[in-house]
């Protein structure tokens, strides 16, 4: 496996979520979310390419989802936009999977291991965001956006999501059908057992390994 894979995940989602909202209302830069989205699909895929099993399922679904990500300025049609996030969100629930499989499989508490659980929650909340993105477009109106801005609905919905999973709240964008409300309930409570349920482990293996 390689080395520092999960600190290296971290800085890519970290630049997806801090870098491409900065430079989104220049439209000559908007193709950033694209290229940080593919970077960290193939970076993912290539961090559990020593199963071959992991590798094809993540492959399979990387390379339609990169492929409709990057399509999807040129073509209009809703298929495009949700067979992409539907792919996209797919592939991050393998990765999220693998790595929590890593994580609660190691004796030991480094560095790289919280990165991965840090990248583990950031994956859950695009993952969720591509969701409440298939829901926007196959029912429009799921979520009440706030008008007059010059971000696209991706990125606000990305934003709803991080501040849904963290249980912040704000409040400016909301859901508003049933299901839409049923998914972002969901995102909160898993949010919060994450939390909860793997800071308690890593703590408790931390103490344990000390105490030996």
């Amino acid at each position: 496996m390689p080395k520092g894979r999960f600190m290296r995940l971290l800085v890519l989602l970290l630049g997806l979520l801090t870098l491409s909202p900065l430079f989104a209302e220049f439209s000559k830069l908007r193709v950033m979310e694209t290229l940080f989205f593919t970077a960290i699909f193939i970076y993912s895929a290539y961090s559990f390419s020593r199963s071959r099993a992991l590798a094809a399922a993540a492959v399979s679904l990387a390379v339609p989802a990169i492929v409709l990500f990057w399509i999807k300025p040129f073509f209009t049609a809703q298929w495009v936009e949700i067979s992409g996030a539907l792919c996209g969100t797919a592939f991050m629930a393998v990765i999220i999977a693998a790595i929590l499989h890593h994580i609660f499989s190691q004796q030991d508490v480094s560095t790289d291991l919280i990165a991965g659980a840090i990248v583990a929650y950031l994956l859950m909340a695009l993952m969720w965001s591509l969701l409440y993105g298939v829901l926007e477009n196959a029912q429009p109106g799921s979520f009440n956006l706030p008008t007059g801005t010059l971000q696209t609905t991706p990125e606000l919905l990305r934003y709803f999501s991080l501040v849904t999973i963290t249980t912040v709240g704000y409040g400016d964008i909301t859901p508003s059908t049933p299901v839409a409300r049923a998914f972002a309930n969901l995102e909160a409570v898993v949010g919060q057992l994450y939390l909860v349920i793997l800071v308690s482990w890593l703590v408790g293996m931390h103490v344990s390994k000390k105490s030996k």
